[in-house]
C-alpha cells in the first residue's frame, strides 16, 4: 500500500515531502509552458536523485510518440514511468515497457462510465501498474482536475485488475479514507489538494503531511476490515 504525491517541482519540495512519508514521488517533464507543473529533464532528474531511497521516483510524459517518451526515460532515469496520453494503446505500452526495463511502466486511465473496466482490462499484460484518474476536459491526457469520480467503478476494477491500481482523482485528507474504504486500491495519489492554494506544484507541506496521516489511518482501517 502505497501514496503518491504529485507534482513536484523543487528539490526542497521533493524532499520534504518524502520525509513525511510519501512513497512515491512525481514529477511532469514537459516543456515550460504545457501544463503549469512542468519542469525540464535535468531538473526532473536532480529531484529524483535527492529523493532516493527514502522514496521513488515517478516521471510523467504527456507525449504520445514511444520514442520521445523512452528519450526522456533515458535522460531523467526514473523508477517508474507514468503515460497519460489517450494515444497511447496497449501494445505501445508493451513496446515501451520492453524498452525502458527495469524502469516500471504506470499507465493511467480515465474513469468513464461504460469504457474504464475494458479498458483496464486490455491492458493486464503490458503495464505494471495503473492508475485509475478523473478525465481532463479539454487536453489530450488526462488527470490533475482535482476532482473526484465514481468510486464505485474504480472498486469494480481493483476486483478484476491483476496489476495493482493507485487511485486519484480529487483525493484530500477529507476523503482519503473513505475512497480506500470504497475501493481497496494499492495506493492512492494527490496533487491538487495538497498544493498550496493557487500556485500549482507548489507543495503545502501541512496538507501533504495531513493527507499521508489519513491515507495511512484508512489503508489501517482497511486492514482491519479484512480481518472480520
Amino acid at each position: 500500500m502505497v501514496i503518491q504525491i504529485y507534482s513536484l517541482t523543487s528539490v526542497a519540495d521533493a524532499i520534504a515531502t518524502a520525509d513525511v512519508g510519501a512513497h512515491l514521488i512525481g514529477v511532469v517533464v514537459a516543456e515550460a509552458g504545457v501544463v503549469a507543473e512542468a519542469i525540464d529533464a535535468g531538473r526532473a532528474r536532480e529531484i529524483l536523485a535527492a529523493i532516493r531511497p527514502r522514496a521513488r521516483g515517478v516521471a510523467l510524459s504527456l507525449s504520445d510518440d514511444r520514442d520521445e517518451i523512452c528519450a526522456m526515460v533515458d535522460s531523467v532515469r526514473p523508477d517508474i514511468l507514468h503515460v497519460v496520453a489517450r494515444e497511447i494503446e496497449p501494445e505501445d505500452c508493451a513496446w515501451i515497457r520492453q524498452r525502458i526495463a527495469p524502469v516500471q511502466l504506470l499507465r493511467a486511465i480515465a474513469v468513464r462510465a461504460g469504457e474504464t473496466i475494458s479498458e483496464a482490462d486490455t491492458h493486464q499484460n503490458c503495464v505494471d501498474y495503473l492508475m485509475l484518474d478523473s478525465g481532463a476536459k479539454g487536453p489530450p491526457f488526462l488527470g490533475a482536475t482535482g476532482e473526484t469520480h465514481e468510486w464505485s467503478v474504480s472498486r469494480n476494477v481493483v476486483e478484476r485488475s491483476r496489476a495493482p491500481v493507485i487511485l486519484a482523482g480529487g483525493l484530500s485528507a477529507e476523503n482519503v479514507a473513505a475512497a480506500i474504504a470504497q475501493v481497496r486500491p494499492w495506493g492512492v495519489d494527490s496533487f491538487t489538494h495538497t498544493d498550496i492554494v493557487g500556485q500549482r506544484g507548489k507543495k503545502d507541506l501541512a496538507r501533504v503531511r495531513a493527507f499521508i496521516a489519513a491515507a495511512m489511518r484508512g489503508f489501517a482501517d482497511a486492514i482491519d476490515a479484512s480481518k472480520n
